[in-house]
């Protein structure tokens, strides 16, 4: 039986996949949000996107992506302050 820890980053990992493919790769993706690949591959390697990211990935696709279900784990986000 996986942990919740394990079972949050499946979920993350898998966000962010579906992500990329929605925007047709990480260089895409990249280009979105005004990063640089580097940052995406990065992202892509420990499976989750950067909270403030997921901020702006959720306002740019007028919430197609939810920054709760990018980074589930965040408890608090600085846009609800």
């Amino acid at each position: 039986m996986k942990s919740i820890a394990q079972q949050v980053a499946e979920m993350e990992k898998q966000t962010l996949n579906e992500l990329i493919s929605y925007l047709g790769g990480p260089v895409r993706l990249a280009e979105f949000l005004g990063v640089t690949r580097q940052i995406v591959y990065y992202w892509q390697k420990r499976g989750r996107i950067s909270a403030s990211a997921a901020i702006d990935v959720e306002r740019l696709t007028d919430g197609k992506f939810k920054k709760s279900a990018l980074r589930p784990a965040v408890t608090q986000w600085r846009s609800d302050k």
